[in-house]
C-alpha cells in the first residue's frame, strides 16, 4: 500500500472539509453560455453541465445536471459528482432516517441507473465501482457494475468485531456530498473499507502470481488481480509459505481463529470457525472445533466429524491415527475406524505397520491390525525407515518390517549401568594398586 497516497488523500479530504467554498472555482470564459451565470458552479462533461447553486456554504445548495441550453435533466440534487464510464455519482436533497446521505449513479441524459441506496462510493474505474451500505452492526462493501449488479460482496460477516457503525466516523466535505468516506480510528490509526491503490502498486498487484497480500498497521488485507478487495484489512496472520496450507486453500487468522481462503480468487471458504489446523494430508485438512479434531476437504466442507481428541495426518496406506478419552487407533478418508481405539498409544503408520502400546508394552501392526513383532517391547520407535529398534529387558534389537529381531546392543539403562560398574572398578583397581604400591615402599 503507497502510504503516502493514502496520507495524502486524507489530508486532502480533512483540508476540503475547511476550505471549501470554490471547490470548482471555474476561470471566465467569453465562450460560456449566459445562463451558467445564475450558478455558483459548474463543470461541462461534453454537451452536458453539472451545475450547482450556493445559498448558504456548507449548509444550503442544491446541484442539477443541465444540457447546453440550460435545462434541467434532473431534479435538484445534494451534490453530483464527476463523470466517469458514462456515469456520475449524485446524492438526493433527501437522507436516510440516520441523517446520512444516500448515494447512487446517473447517466448523461439524467436517468438514474443505480438507485441512491448506498452510504458511500465513489466514481468507476475500468466498469466497476465500490459501495458502502449498513448490514445488521457493520458497515459492508461490495463491487458493482455500471448496470447496478453485484460483482462481489466481502463477507463482511465473518469480521464481527471490525467496522461496526457504532465505532465509525461518517463525514463529507463542505458542498460535496459524493465526497463522502466511512471512517474507523484505532489508537489514532485510520482504518476503512474501500482501498484506493496508486498505479504503481496496482501494476504490482496485476503483475503478481496470485492473490496479493498487503499489511496495513499490523493488520493484512487481501486483493486480486482485478483490484477487488477480496478481504477487508482486518486479518491478523496470514499463511504465505503455506506452512498450514495446500490443496488451493490458505489458512489465515482473524482474532484467535483460523479459517482457509481460495488462494486463486482470495474468496472465504470457510469462515473463522477453528481453534487449531493442520496441513492437509490425502486431499484432507484435521481442524480443531469446539475442542475436537475433524476434516474438511478442499471446498469446506466437513468429511470427518468433530469427535477426536487427538488426530495425525493420513499416510500412503489411508490410515491416520486418532484417539478419544485416551484410547487410540485408526481411521480410514472415509471416517470408518479401520484399528479399533483400544490402545494407550497409536503411532501413524509408516512402511505399512504402526507402532501401538497396550498394557504399557509395544508392537507393531499391519493395516488390518494384524500383530507383526511380538508386543513386548519396553520401549520402541516407529518404522520411518526399513528397519527400526526395540528394547525388551535391557536388550536392543533392530526390527525388520516381517518382525525378524536382530540384537544391536544393551538399552542404555543398562549401558548405563556398565559404565556405572566399569567406573566402580577402575575406582578399585586404581585404589587397590595404590596400596600394594605403599606397602612395597614400607618393607
Amino acid at each position: 500500500m503507497n502510504i503516502l497516497t493514502l496520507a495524502g488523500r486524507y489530508f486532502a479530504f480533512f483540508f476540503l472539509l475547511l476550505n471549501t467554498d470554490h471547490l470548482f472555482a471555474q476561470q471566465p470564459a467569453s465562450s460560456e453560455p449566459a445562463w451558467l451565470k445564475e450558478y455558483s458552479e459548474h463543470q461541462q462533461y461534453g454537451s452536458v453541465y453539472v451545475v450547482k447553486k450556493i445559498d448558504v456554504s456548507c449548509r444550503s445548495y442544491q446541484s442539477f445536471l443541465v444540457d447546453k441550453n440550460g435545462n434541467k435533466l434532473t431534479p435538484a440534487y445534494k451534490d453530483i459528482g464527476e463523470f466517469a464510464d458514462g456515469l456520475a455519482e449524485f446524492v438526493p436533497m433527501e437522507a436516510n432516517a440516520a441523517k446520512q446521505g444516500l448515494h447512487g449513479f446517473i447517466n448523461k441524459k439524467g436517468r438514474v441507473v443505480v438507485e441512491p441506496v448506498y452510504l458511500g462510493t465513489d466514481k468507476f474505474y475500468k466498469g466497476k465501482t465500490w459501495v458502502i451500505y449498513s448490514v445488521g452492526k457493520q458497515y459492508g462493501l461490495s463491487y458493482i457494475d455500471t448496470t447496478g449488479k453485484t460483482i462481489y460482496r466481502i463477507p463482511i460477516e465473518n469480521f464481527k468485531n471490525d467496522f461496526l457503525i457504532s465505532k465509525a466516523t461518517v463525514d463529507f466535505v463542505c458542498n460535496r456530498d459524493t465526497k463522502e468516506d466511512i471512517i474507523w480510528w484505532k489508537k489514532k490509526e485510520l482504518y476503512l473499507l474501500n482501498w484506493n491503490f496508486s498505479p504503481y502498486i496496482e501494476k504490482e498487484i496485476k503483475e503478481a502470481k496470485g492473490i496479493y497480500h498487503f499489511l496495513y498497521k499490523g493488520k493484512y488485507g487481501i486483493i486480486d488481480k482485478n483490484m477487488i478487495l477480496r478481504i477487508p484489512v482486518a486479518l491478523d496472520d496470514i499463511d504465505p509459505e503455506y506452512k498450514f496450507s495446500g490443496q488451493g486453500m490458505e489458512r489465515v487468522r482473524y482474532g484467535d481463529r483460523y479459517g482457509f481462503i481460495n488462494v486463486f480468487t482470495g474468496e472465504m471458504i470457510t469462515g473463522f470457525e477453528y481453534t487449531d489446523t493442520r496441513k492437509p494430508t490425502a486431499g484432507l485438512f484435521w481442524v480443531k472445533k469446539n475442542n475436537k479434531w475433524g476434516c474438511i476437504d478442499k471446498t469446506g466442507k466437513v468429511r470427518i466429524p468433530f469427535l477426536y481428541d487427538e488426530a495425525s495426518g493420513f499416510t500412503a496406506e489411508d490410515r491416520a491415527a486418532v484417539a478419544i478419552n485416551g484410547k487410540f487407533g485408526h481411521i480410514d478418508k472415509t471416517g470408518k475406524i479401520r484399528t479399533p481405539l483400544k490402545y494407550e498409544f497409536a503411532s501413524y503408520f509408516q512402511n505399512g505397520l504402526s507402532m501401538v502400546r497396550l498394557n504399557e508394552k509395544y508392537g507393531y501392526i499391519d493395516v488390518d491390525n494384524k500383530l507383526v513383532t511380538r508386543d513386548d517391547y519396553a520401549h520402541a520407535l516407529p518404522f520411518n525407515q526399513k528397519t527400526t529398534t526395540a528394547d525388551r529387558n535391557g536388550i536392543r534389537y533392530e526390527l525388520s518390517l516381517d518382525g525378524t529381531e536382530t540384537f544391536v546392543g544393551f538399552s542404555y539403562a543398562w549401558n548405563a549401568v556398565f559404565i556405572i560398574i566399569a567406573v566402580l572398578l577402575f575406582v578399585w583397581l586404581n585404589g587397590y594398586i595404590f596400596k600394594r604400591r605403599q606397602k612395597s615402599k614400607t618393607r
